[in-house]
């Protein structure tokens, strides 16, 4: 299943703001990200496993043993009837707090939920111009189709918290192999926004996110 539509189309990156992460929250375990070394990252013995980057990157699919790497895409994971799949995390969970950001807000500065950045998307943030935040979470009735329409740009990169939240996702579900811990996911994202990688970062989780969905 594939994500590849309008809702994921490139748009000239946004210039990261400056110091966006709140460094009392940050738990990172790496070195800078350069646009390289997110798909090198070795500093812990997960980066090894066959469905990480740098696994997928260094070769080790042709290992005798090689995985089944899966990720589900945004757009499976932001659609009404698949909101009953989200494990760990709620779709009224907000994306600053979970990520240890600063930036997802409205332009009343209400945060944004996780669900909400989901259908944040690929052209610029603007006040006015982006919606509002939904922090009662989908509308009761969310049973089929998209809770919302189109709420804006993302404030840091095109297209960069849409599959920061997927991968997240992803990471956190059991049946689903995806080569990370949710943690991690968290810190590749504070860290690549953090040494100006954001829009790196989003191609790498566009392409995690779009290895074939087991659910």
């Amino acid at each position: 299943m594939s994500d590849h539509t309008p809702d994921d189309q490139d748009t000239p990156p946004e210039t990261p703001q400056s110091d966006p992460i709140d460094r009392s929250r940050r738990k990172l375990t790496g070195a800078a990200l350069g646009a390289s070394a997110v798909f090198t990252l070795s500093s812990r013995p997960v980066w090894a496993s066959q469905c990480s980057i740098s696994g997928m990157a260094s070769g080790n699919l042709s290992a005798p043993h090689q995985e089944t790497c899966e990720g589900c895409t945004p757009g499976y994971w932001k659609v009404c009837q698949h909101l009953s799949n989200w494990v760990l995390y709620s779709p009224t969970d907000t994306f600053n707090s979970v990520f240890g950001v600063t930036n997802y807000v409205d332009c009343e500065g209400t945060p944004y939920t996780l669900l909400d950045v989901m259908h944040l998307k690929g052209d610029s943030y603007s006040c006015p111009g982006n919606q509002k935040a939904n922090p009662g979470g989908p509308p009761a009735n969310c049973r089929a189709g998209t809770p919302f329409g189109n709420l804006g740009g993302d404030p840091i990169s095109a297209n960069l918290g849409f599959h920061a939240v997927a991968a997240l996702l992803n990471a956190a579900h059991p049946n689903i192999n995806y080569g990370y811990t949710p943690l991690e996911v968290i810190n590749l994202f504070q860290d690549s926004v953090l040494n100006g990688q954001a829009a790196a970062l989003k191609d790498s989780l566009d392409m995690l996110n779009n290895r074939g969905c087991p659910l």
